[in-house]
């Protein structure tokens, strides 16, 4: 749906890229996160996506077409990177301003679901020049949503959302992304709420994309074994989702329920736990690795 290829930034005066050589696919329907540290050039990428910033090189195609090529390709994004709305304008009437500036005055009647979902209803009729930072971005995120769009780019969209509000955004962001096929890119700090929502993951790491994987729908725990006993007899329990290496037990909560009592049944029998832990997310040891 979307490609990226050899996407690189330069800005005028630098002597060095802001981004560099990063090629990268979304499909239709996937929801990809991209992590990174501060400064690593996810806004860049992300702008450049937007069309608030234009490629030094590489090109960017939305359907088979250039995005830089021509006006209006971009009608059926919902966008949120910086906050953007009128700052002297209810919240109420930035949405409908923003239906009727994109033709879509059909789609009023989502204005009232969509800050309830961002949990804005209340302040409908309020001003957003005095809103704290967190509601300010639940008035972008609001305004990326309420159209309906093809494909999200969101920043950020889990800040200043109570659990409960980020519960709900993960829901019907997974249900938009399975029932309507809508892509998005996800970039956020919040690696918890990535993991419960993203599929794929890119890592940007000064400039560069450093890593691409698949996201694991399942968590895992961590059984730490005794190493002064004999490890054999799990052996005949191993599977796709349980695993040992030297003296650590992976389990994966998808695992069955026939299995999880076999394994821990022998475990407890043999006295084998030393301890259990949950397993470090992914995520969060890839950031790890550079710090």
């Amino acid at each position: 749906m979307l490609k990226i290829k050899k996407i690189s930034k330069q800005f005028k005066g630098n002597d060095f890229y802001s981004l560099q050589d990063v090629s990268m696919e979304i499909n239709k329907g996937e929801i990809v996160g991209l992590i990174g540290k501060n400064g690593a050039g996810k806004s860049t990428l992300m702008k450049m996506m937007a069309k608030s910033l234009k490629p030094t090189s590489g090109v960017i195609t939305y359907n088979g077409v250039d995005i830089n090529s021509q006006d209006n390709i971009l009608i059926d994004f919902g966008i949120m990177i910086d906050p953007v709305f009128y700052p002297e304008m209810s919240v109420v009437d930035n949405l409908k301003f923003y239906l009727k500036l994109h033709g879509k005055e059909e789609l009023y009647p989502n204005i009232e679901s969509t800050l309830k979902l961002v949990e804005l209803w209340n302040a409908r009729n309020r001003k957003p020049k005095g809103f704290s930072f967190g509601m300010k971005q639940r008035t972008a995120l609001a305004i990326a949503m309420v159209a309906e769009p093809d494909f999200l780019i969101l920043d950020e969209p889990f800040v200043g959302l109570d659990p409960i509000g980020v519960q709900k955004l993960i829901d019907i962001l997974k249900k938009w992304s399975s029932e309507r096929q809508i892509s998005m890119l996800i970039s956020s700090h919040q690696l918890g709420e990535l993991e419960a929502l993203c599929s794929r993951y890119v890592y940007i790491e000064g400039g560069k994309l450093a890593d691409s994987f698949e996201g694991s729908e399942h968590p895992s725990v961590v059984v730490h074994l005794d190493s002064t006993k004999n490890m054999e007899i799990l052996n005949p329990l191993l599977s796709d989702t349980i695993n040992l290496t030297d003296n650590l037990l992976d389990i994966s909560t998808g695992t069955t329920s026939e299995d999880l009592n076999k394994i821990f049944g022998v475990l407890g029998e043999q006295e084998l736990i030393f301890k259990i832990e949950v397993k470090e997310n992914h995520l969060k040891e890839i950031f790890n690795k550079g710090a």
